[in-house]
C-alpha cells in the first residue's frame, strides 16, 4: 500500500493511473452522510495487494496533496465510462463525488451489492464482514482508526500514515472479493 501525500508521489501515481482500463476506488471522507462529506482522501487499487491513497486533507502538520488539483486530475478517469470501477458501496461514493461536481462512470461491480445478490438474508454486507467471511482476511475496522464515542476523531484528524493503511485496504478487498463473488 502507498501513501500519496506530495505533488511529486502523485505525478508517480497519475503515471501508474493512466496505463489502468479499470480500477477499485474508495473515498474517505468526514462523514458517514455523502451529502454532508468532504473529501479526506481518494483510495484507488488496481490489483490484489497493490493500492494507493491520495491524501488531500488530514492534521495540519503533515504533508497533502492540493483537493482541487487532486480532483480535477482525477475527474477524467473517474467519469470515463470506458475505464471500468469496482468497489464496496460505490453508491456512496458516487454521492459524494456529484456533490464535488463529479459523475463516476463505468462501475462493474460492487462487493455489497454481489453479497447481497449472493446471500439476501445475511445480516450484514459491510467490507470487514465479507472480508473475513470470503478472504479470511481480518480488516482494520473504522473503530480502531478514529475510536467511539468521545474519543471519536473525525477521518481527517487521524495520522495520514494510518488512514491510508485502512484506505488503501478498503479499495484492495473488492479487488479480490471479485474474483470470488463473481464465479
Amino acid at each position: 500500500y502507498k501513501l500519496v501525500s506530495t505533488p511529486e508521489a502523485f505525478a508517480e501515481f497519475l503515471t501508474v493511473l493512466a496505463k489502468q482500463t479499470r480500477f477499485s476506488f474508495d473515498t474517505e471522507t468526514t462523514s458517514v452522510h455523502p451529502r454532508l462529506a468532504e473529501v479526506v482522501g481518494y483510495a484507488f487499487g488496481f490489483a490484489a495487494g497493490e493500492a494507493y491513497y491520495l491524501a488531500v486533507r488530514g492534521p495540519a502538520d503533515e504533508p497533502l496533496i492540493d483537493p482541487a488539483t487532486t480532483l480535477e486530475a482525477l475527474k477524467p478517469y473517474l467519469e470515463n465510462p470506458k475505464i471500468g470501477k469496482i468497489g464496496q458501496n460505490l453508491k456512496y461514493d458516487q454521492i459524494v463525488l456529484r456533490s464535488v461536481g463529479v459523475e463516476l462512470r463505468g462501475l462493474e461491480f460492487d462487493s455489497m451489492v454481489a453479497s447481497y445478490l449472493l446471500n439476501a438474508g445475511e445480516r450484514s454486507h459491510n467490507l470487514d464482514e465479507l472480508a473475513l467471511r470470503y478472504l479470511n482476511h481480518p480488516t482494520i475496522t473504522i473503530d480502531q482508526l478514529i475510536g467511539t464515542g468521545k474519543q471519536q476523531k473525525r477521518m481527517d484528524e487521524v495520522p495520514t500514515a494510518w488512514v491510508a493503511d485502512y484506505a488503501a485496504e478498503d479499495a484492495d478487498v473488492p479487488v479480490r472479493l471479485e474474483s470470488v463473488l463473481v464465479p
